[in-house]
């Protein structure tokens, strides 16, 4: 085959796959923003939001792109826990971000979170796909077999 097709279909795979990250990405913010918003205002509080709309948003977000972004078939057990360690580590890179962008800047704190959380959006894509739902197999197989 041409290199040229093939960096083509390579390319609008790729496109592609980013186009259901993104569209699930916006389903899972919706529901992160909407759980962020209420607990914020019935608690005032930055962190209990922040924890409670990740958590709600993670789920969501887990199965969405696990079936249909990366069509992953890798066993829960092996992916689940490198999603929730970037999803926590995701979290608190918000968290950050919201703090430091509400005390520098005029922004509420709602509009904190998204332009933090949008910082963090190409990033998150490309660790998952490189590191979370990779195609090659996600466990050891020093016997070869």
């Amino acid at each position: 085959m041409n290199s040229r097709v093939q960096a083509l279909r390579d390319s609008t795979r790729t496109h592609i796959v980013f186009l259901r990250f993104t569209t699930i990405s916006l389903v899972s913010a919706l529901v992160d923003n909407l759980a962020f918003y209420l607990v914020f205002h019935a608690t005032g509080t930055i962190l209990g939001a922040q924890i409670a709309a990740r958590c709600v948003s993670v789920f969501v977000n887990y199965r969405l792109v696990r079936s249909l972004v990366f069509f992953s078939h890798h066993e829960h057990r092996i992916v689940l826990p490198r999603y929730l360690t970037l999803a926590g580590v995701n979290a608190a890179i918000a968290y950050a971000g919201i703090r430091l962008i509400v005390a520098y800047t005029p922004l509420g704190v709602i509009l904190a979170k998204i332009v933090a959380e949008t910082l963090l959006f190409v990033a998150n894509f490309a660790v998952q796909r490189a590191f979370i739902f990779r195609r090659s197999p996600l466990t050891d197989h020093a016997s070869g077999l």
